[in-house]
C-alpha cells in the first residue's frame, strides 16, 4: 500500500465526527477562548480537523489523551506533507 492510498489521520478525524455527528463549528466557549487568547496577545487558530478533536472532546467521544495523541500525530502529519510538497 502506497504513502498516498493510506487512510490520513485527518482522515479518522472527520470519519469520526461524522459517526458521533460532531461538526466543527465553534461554540461560544470556543469563541471565548479565542478572544481571551487574543486579548493575552497570543494567536491560536486551529484548522478544521483540530475543532472537530476539541468538540469530539467535548462531547465526549475522545479522552484529553486521546486527543492529545491524535494531535500531536496531526501535526506531525501536516509538517511531513509541508516538507513534501516543498521538495
Amino acid at each position: 500500500m502506497t504513502d498516498t492510498a493510506r487512510e490520513t489521520i485527518a482522515d479518522k478525524v472527520r470519519k469520526m465526527a461524522e459517526i458521533h455527528h460532531v461538526t466543527a463549528e465553534r461554540d461560544g466557549v470556543s469563541r471565548m477562548a479565542v478572544a481571551i487568547t487574543g486579548l493575552a496577545g497570543d494567536v491560536v487558530q486551529l484548522d478544521g480537523v483540530e475543532q472537530l478533536l476539541v468538540n469530539l472532546t467535548r462531547k465526549g467521544v475522545l479522552s484529553k489523551s486521546e486527543t492529545l495523541a491524535l494531535q500531536g500525530s496531526y501535526l506531525q502529519e501536516k509538517r511531513c506533507l509541508a516538507k513534501k510538497l516543498r521538495a
